[in-house]
């Protein structure tokens, strides 16, 4: 029987086309027919495939005009993989489409179509919840929700959460949470494990146990136009999908979760979302010491800044691409930019201690 999920989340940078691309491979590698649909206007998967807007094979904006036996998915070179790629067409489909709940049925059909011929259907959704993703997620088995292990790793997913409600509560009701997938985990980055404690409270038993590494593989085998398993079966980011895959399989085999136990976990999860639980309490955590706060905090209260070293600042604030050994290292805020607004926080060590710091724009002179 044919499973059908859908990877999606709307903040962007979390791992979703890469998780789409990977995932597919490591079922179609562990002998699970699969098909795997970009329905992205971005296209960042079909260009992961050497396939080109002249292909003779059906593409994504097709399976809106649903025409019987029509539907010819692209073959990959990975066995057992199928692939249905996207165009700009169906960028032009949101602008036209009005009724955004209402013509999945002509996507319904096509999938109806077809997915008898397939283990698995993977959909790569936009970083939006816009009318594309929502067809999909109406035609969907489940939901897969890619969570990067950073500081807003949250933000804004309970809208995530809320849309997955309303469709299902109206529209599907078989839909169901796939899981939560932790994904770009660093364990040499101080906060890495607080977060990853974080999430597993906040969705308790929907994150899946394998996270996805930090690894430069997975992005090296993009830039070939190869999955991460035909490009390198040997690496950290291979190892991390197939094991993914694994765990996909064998939940699917002994799915005891009920739909009345999963309306309680989104209860809980829904209702923590009132309460602005979006991580703003990992910051408590953090291994620094118990007074020192969130990025969120410090927007607040910037002198709390003062006296922490580099290594402490470098722990707060994350990735840093900022030079170790400079006293002067710039942080751009978590604003939408606005030359008038004092978008950049500029940080002054004196041996390696904060000594002070300013709230401005951004000024190209002082890192010269």
């Amino acid at each position: 029987m044919c499973r059908i999920i859908a990877i999606a989340n709307q903040k962007g940078g979390v791992g979703k086309s890469s998780t789409s691309i990977n995932l597919a491979a490591s079922l179609a590698v562990l002998e699970k027919k699969t098909l795997l649909i970009d329905a992205d206007p971005q296209s960042n998967t079909t260009s992961s495939f050497p396939v080109s807007d002249n292909e003779d094979c059906t593409f994504t904006i097709d399976l809106y005009n649903y025409e019987k036996n029509s539907i010819r998915p692209f073959k990959t070179e990975t066995p057992n993989l199928s692939f249905i790629p996207t165009n700009i067409n169906l960028a032009n489909l949101e602008i036209q489409e009005k009724n955004y709940f209402g013509t999945h049925h002509e996507l319904k059909h096509s999938i109806e179509d077809i997915k008898n011929e397939y283990d698995y259907i993977i959909i790569d959704c936009g970083p939006s919840l816009n009318f594309i993703t929502t067809s999909f997620l109406c035609i969907a088995n489940s939901l897969l929700i890619p969570v990067q292990c950073e500081f807003y790793a949250l933000s804004g997913l309970f809208k995530l959460f809320n849309v997955f409600k309303t469709i299902r509560d109206n529209y599907n009701r078989n839909l169901d949470i796939e899981g939560v997938l932790i994904t770009m985990y660093d364990k040499r980055l101080a906060f890495s494990n607080v977060i990853v404690e974080e999430i597993k409270n906040h969705f308790k038993t929907l994150v899946f146990s394998t996270i996805i590494v930090r690894n430069i593989t997975i992005s090296e085998a993009q830039s070939h136009r190869k999955t991460v398993i035909d490009y390198d079966a040997s690496s950290k980011g291979a190892l991390n999908y197939l094991a993914l895959a694994t765990e996909i399989i064998d939940n699917n085999k002994n799915d005891e979760m009920s739909n009345d136990s999963l309306g309680k976990n989104l209860n809980e999860i829904l209702d923590d979302a009132k309460k602005e639980s979006d991580l703003s309490t990992i910051f408590d955590k953090l291994p620094i010491n118990k007074e020192r706060k969130s990025a969120n905090y410090f927007s607040k209260n910037y002198e709390k800044l003062i006296g922490l070293s580099k290594k402490d600042i470098n722990s707060i604030f994350s990735e840093s691409y900022n030079d170790y050994y400079s006293d002067i290292w710039v942080f751009r805020l978590n604003e939408r930019m606005s030359y008038f607004k004092k978008n950049y926080l500029y940080i002054y060590f004196t041996e390696d201690k904060v000594e002070k710091y300013e709230l401005t724009v951004f000024r190209k002179r002082d890192i010269i």
